[in-house]
């Protein structure tokens, strides 16, 4: 039992397709618990197929917040989401009941657990496009390596490979106020009394899994949804539509790759993504309880229900 007077506050952590959706929906269930969370792909309303979003009926009646509140037009900083989440997690501990928070996005995670003070940066319009001319001619390799040369902590958990995370990286990092999340911006004296769950899976079948994604992701409409938002106005030079699987479908649907090539380059883009999600959370993290899901998952939840109820005093 755990006797901290902080606020109690369980996240559930870990690369895409290892199952922390439905076990923060199964721990909700028992431990009379909301869902907050903290996917940015999820956060964007008509995207649900690619982004692998819960359904009515999967999330079974569980409160879900920080989910389609936004077009996929608009724009959302890690400021605005604290402010959110944060006034979110106040009123579910209001209630009586236990946050959850669930999700891949690292730097969301820990924002929240840390208790990070993130300044407001407005972006800088002669910044931003010395550095957007820069992409169209020379591409995204130089703005990398320039982010790296600056500040190898925060290139250290940027996706290198995202041309808008680059760039706002540059600017964050240019304004004097970048957090770094391994050293300033990872507090002693967290606000929360916390229980991390780490999910993992070993590479052989979660590489597996995001086949099955891919595939359950067609079979569900995935071309359909991807058209619906091109029909609706939306493009590649929104920010929601740099998630994977829109890139790649847009380039299917122009006729620039065939749909076996889309499904391909969305693999690698996920088993990219699962990289960089392994360097917010590192297995000798000793914060994070971490769950092996690749054989029995239902014990393995079990297990983890049973831990986390006992972590809350409840037994």
């Amino acid at each position: 039992m755990n006797y901290s007077t902080k606020p109690k506050l369980i996240a559930v952590v870990g690369p895409t397709a290892t199952g922390k959706t439905s076990l923060g929906i199964d721990l909700a269930l028992q431990l009379d618990g909301e869902v907050v969370n903290a996917d940015s792909r999820l956060f964007y309303y008509g995207m649900d197929v690619a982004t692998a979003k819960p359904t009515q009926n999967e999330i079974k009646g569980i409160p879900h917040h920080l989910i389609d509140f936004l077009s996929p037009s608009e724009q959302y900083s890690l400021v605005e989401y604290l402010k959110k989440a944060r006034l979110v997690i106040t009123e579910i501990l209001d209630r009586g009941k236990v946050p959850i928070l669930v999700g891949g996005s690292g730097q969301y995670v820990w924002a929240i657990i840390e208790g990070w003070k993130v300044p407001e940066i407005q972006p800088d319009p002669s910044l931003r496009s010395h550095l957007e001319l820069k992409l169209a001619q020379n591409g995204i390799g130089p703005l990398a390596e320039q982010l790296a040369a600056i500040s190898p902590i925060t290139a250290e958990t940027t996706d290198l490979r995202n041309p808008r995370r680059v760039i706002r990286a540059i600017e964050r990092v240019q304004s004097k106020s970048i957090i770094s999340s391994f050293t300033e911006g990872r507090s002693i004296d967290s606000p929360f009394d916390h229980y991390i769950v780490g999910l993992m899976i070993d590479r052989t079948n979660l590489h597996a899994r995001v086949l099955e994604r891919l595939d359950s992701m067609d079979k569900n409409g995935w071309k359909q949804e991807v058209e619906l938002l091109l029909q609706a106005g939306y493009s590649t030079k929104d920010r929601a539509l740099s998630a994977i699987g829109y890139p790649q479908m847009i380039s299917h649907l122009n006729g620039e790759c065939d749909f076996s090539e889309s499904i391909r380059l969305t693999a690698v883009a996920t088993n990219r993504l699962i990289r960089h999600q392994n360097n917010w959370f590192k297995q000798n993290d000793t914060r994070i309880n971490w769950f092996d899901m690749t054989r029995d998952p239902k014990r393995h939840t079990q297990s983890i229900i049973s831990a986390a109820t006992e972590w809350l005093g409840l037994k």
